[in-house]
Order: structure tokens, then sequence, then C-alpha cells
């Protein structure tokens, strides 16, 4: 296998594109489309070049196999960057609380906030996502503000005699 591959589609004069892994742009063009978030597979579908060619190119040129690496692990960190951060945005622009936002505000864990939701001890959801219960923080600080201490006995009549 050479590490030249026939394009998809043949160019205007009818003969196929000939793309090589050894021409400088041709590499970077490459690498620029895994650092803007393409897979090694789109990106080389992309330019026309097949997998195998690639990996073959990869195993003869150790540089190339550092970049194509040190490429493709920081096009992942990028993504995993612009993941959380739109979660982040879409926690800070959603008005209602979940498990894990309520757990951050009141220093309950989640797990503890979905017991006490299961035992009735919390206020009823205001919404849901999909079977997730969603609160308003009005209504998760004013549970707070009102809810029984620590060792509250629910079950006694009167609590105040002791």
């Amino acid at each position: 296998m050479t590490s030249e591959q026939d394009a998809g589609p043949p160019a205007t004069g009818g003969a196929p594109q000939r793309v090589s892994l050894s021409d400088p742009k041709t590499r970077e063009r490459l690498l620029d489309l895994i650092r803007k978030g393409h897979s090694i597979s789109n990106a080389v579908a992309l330019m026309g070049i097949r997998r195998e060619t690639l990996y073959d190119w990869r195993k003869r040129d150790p540089e190339f196999a550092a970049t194509l690496k040190a490429t493709v692990d920081g096009a992942k960190d990028a993504r995993k960057i612009v993941r959380d951060a739109k979660r982040s945005a879409e926690q800070a622009s959603s008005p209602m609380w979940n498990y894990k936002r309520i757990a951050e505000e009141s220093g309950l864990s989640a797990d503890t906030l979905r017991f006490y939701n299961s035992a009735g001890h919390m206020p009823a959801p205001d919404d849901t996502s999909g079977v997730s219960p969603l609160w308003l923080p009005e209504t998760i600080t004013h549970w707070m503000a009102n809810r029984p201490g620590k060792g509250f006995r629910s079950d006694l009549k009167d609590n105040d005699a002791g």
C-alpha cells in the first residue's frame, strides 16, 4: 500500500485526484480538521484518503504519529471543555433546580435529597424533565429555611416538650 490514494470522485479532468500524506499541506489540513472536532474517520473521508493510508503513514513516520496523537488528544480535551461549558451554561440559564443543584446549595447529598423526596419530606416538584423532578429556587430556599433540623422527630405530637 502506498501513502497516496485515489480520492472519491474524479477531478474535473476525469482522472482521479491523488492525495499524498507526504505533502505538508495535506497533513496540516488533515490535522486542522481533527483540531476542529472531526474524528479521524471523518477527516480522512473529507479529504478523500483511506484510513488504512493514514495508519500506514503513521507507522512509517514516528514524527507524524506523535503529532497525530497529540492533535487527537488535544481535540478530545477541547471537546470535553466545550461540552462542560455547555452543561454549565444550561444549568446557569435554567431557573429550575435538580437534585445536584439542591445538594450544592444545601450541603446535603443528592442521595439524601432523593430519599427525602420519596419519603415526602420535600415540597412537591414545580416541574419535571423526563422523570427528574425540578424545583424553583424559591421553593427550595423556603423549604431549607423552614425544614426541621437534624434529630427532629416528626412522629411525636409535641416536639417542644422534651
